[in-house]
């Protein structure tokens, strides 16, 4: 076989998506969703975190049956067809991370890949080298991705950005009518990401494609129409530049009215050593690079947001900071001594408290049985957590997971103050609350501040982040993209425009 095999994409397939709603149990993941994407079209799917957007794939793809709604592939109603018939269809997708049989040749995986959708794929009796189709077809998609050169390499000896080319090199030669691509750049290093996006812009114009992905200036420039999901619904559809321009997409990505609650810093507090410093730290998710070089610091009694984008790296940085995650280099120190490498409960111990996505509440425990087991001797006891959560006292007998969401959220706070921590670190703590809660959690971390507590605070509401916070880092593609005080970045539109919007 050689490079000069060539990969033929039939015409594309249209796609409608017609009101649909997707339930799990009393939680409504998406909601009267429409998208009309013509074939040959090139369609973007952005939005914040807990948007719908992978839901959204999952229900198109057969993973999940639409809850009300039809899913047409090319005129059919595909709504409750399983996967395996959706993909015979002509329909293709990738995925947030990358699936390969990693002991297994780059061509054989490419070649497995092909051979799914022949007459033949059962009979498991004739060697690969035999498959002369499909070993043709496999070269010809690996070309396109160039990867040819790799073609005999173990796949588990790939760079993280060739593993990417790898696996869109699997799901092209399947030749599909119609593509989903589920954040492929996400773990790339910048050289990785820009040869990825050239690969993806290069892609056949006739092959009906629809991408999530959280690098916004990538999809603008991909995509001929552009979706935006916002808690499961539609908040808008058009080009590009009518995104750019649309008011309501701009108030969900930067906010709308950047009311401060400034306060003045002293010139002590300003001399003060930081409390916490973080050093040149990458992290990773096995090859996929999530953290590069990040720093920051972190004075006693400040307040520090740390802003950018869904998927900038923003939880990686504090769960690697907790030990929850091993650095890949770089260093974490608190209050003079190095953390870097050691346990979580090191890092607890040392005087750092984190506050997760997702809250995280125990099974099976009550209320008041779960902030009695965080309690440790200090200033804040249960009896101050109750003060300063007056519902919580009210639900000290019910289980925590029977608990709405904001209020299991004041459940992890006070479980983390409970243990008296020198730096309290909060992880998206407004994620799927009510704007009443949002105001709710602003006021105690604006009584948390005033009480001089120590927090940084990763958090994608920049309305929240800017109101209670005394300085700013923001992260893009998992490095330090501006730091700088709080104040400037709230009176600053065009700047904000320029670091969080569309």
């Amino acid at each position: 076989m050689t490079a000069s095999a060539t990969l033929t994409t039939r015409s594309g397939m249209p796609l409608r998506v017609e009101r649909v709603t997707r339930r799990f149990g009393g939680v409504v993941a998406l909601k009267d969703v429409s998208l009309d994407v013509p074939a040959g079209g090139r369609h973007a799917v952005i939005g914040p975190n807990g948007a719908g957007k992978s839901t959204l794939f999952r229900v198109v793809s057969g993973e999940y049956p639409p809850s009300e709604g039809r899913v047409i592939l090319d005129g059919q109603s595909i709504g409750g067809m399983p996967p395996n018939r959706v993909a015979a269809l002509g329909f293709a997708r990738s995925f947030q991370t990358s699936s390969l049989f990693t002991r297994d040749t780059v061509l054989e995986n490419v070649v497995l890949a092909v051979l799914a959708h022949l007459p033949g794929r059962r009979d498991l009796w004739n060697p690969i080298r035999t498959q002369t189709a499909a070993l043709a077809q496999a070269e010809a998609a690996l070309a396109r991705m160039d990867l040819l050169g790799k073609a005999h390499e173990i796949a588990a000896n790939l760079s993280h950005g060739e593993m990417r080319q790898l696996e869109l090199a699997m799901v092209l030669a399947q030749d599909p009518r119609l593509l989903m691509l589920d954040e492929p750049l996400a773990g790339l290093s910048a050289h990785e990401r820009d040869h990825v996006q050239q690969l993806i812009l290069n892609l056949p114009r006739e092959l009906t494609t629809v991408l999530i992905e959280h690098d916004l200036a990538f999809c603008l420039e991909f995509a001929d129409h552009v979706t935006v999901l916002s808690n499961g619904e539609l908040l808008a559809t058009g080009t590009p530049a009518e995104i750019r321009a649309n008011p309501e997409v701009q108030r969900v990505y930067v906010g709308s009215a950047l009311e401060r609650h400034g306060r003045e810093v002293t010139a002590e507090q300003l001399a003060a050593p930081p409390i916490l410093t973080v050093d040149g730290l990458g992290a990773a998710y096995g090859s996929a690079v999530a953290l590069e070089r990040a720093s920051l610091e972190v004075r006693p009694g400040e307040v520090v947001a740390v802003l950018g984008r869904n998927g900038t790296g923003k939880t990686t940085l504090l769960t690697t900071m907790m030990g929850w995650r091993q650095p890949t280099h770089g260093t974490v120190t608190l209050a003079g001594r190095d953390l870097t490498n050691l346990r979580p409960s090191d890092h607890s111990h040392a005087g750092m408290a984190l506050v997760p996505q997702g809250r995280r509440v125990m099974a099976e425990l009550t209320v008041d049985e779960e902030l009695r087991l965080a309690a440790r001797p200090g200033k804040w006891t249960l009896a101050r957590v109750y003060e300063t959560f007056p519902r919580l006292k009210e639900r000290q007998r019910s289980l925590s997971t029977t608990l709405s969401g904001g209020e299991q959220q004041m459940v992890a706070i006070g479980r983390a103050l409970l243990q008296n921590p020198r730096v309290l670190l909060l992880d998206e703590p407004t994620e799927g609350l009510s704007p009443l809660m949002v105001t709710v959690v602003r006021d105690v971390l604006l009584q948390l501040r005033e009480a001089g507590e120590t927090i940084l605070l990763a958090e994608q509401n920049l309305d929240l982040a800017l109101a209670v916070s005394d300085r700013v880092y923001v992260l893009d593609h998992g490095t330090v993209a501006f730091s700088g005080d709080a104040a400037h970045l709230s009176e600053n539109r065009g700047l904000v425009q320029e670091l969080m919007g569309v």
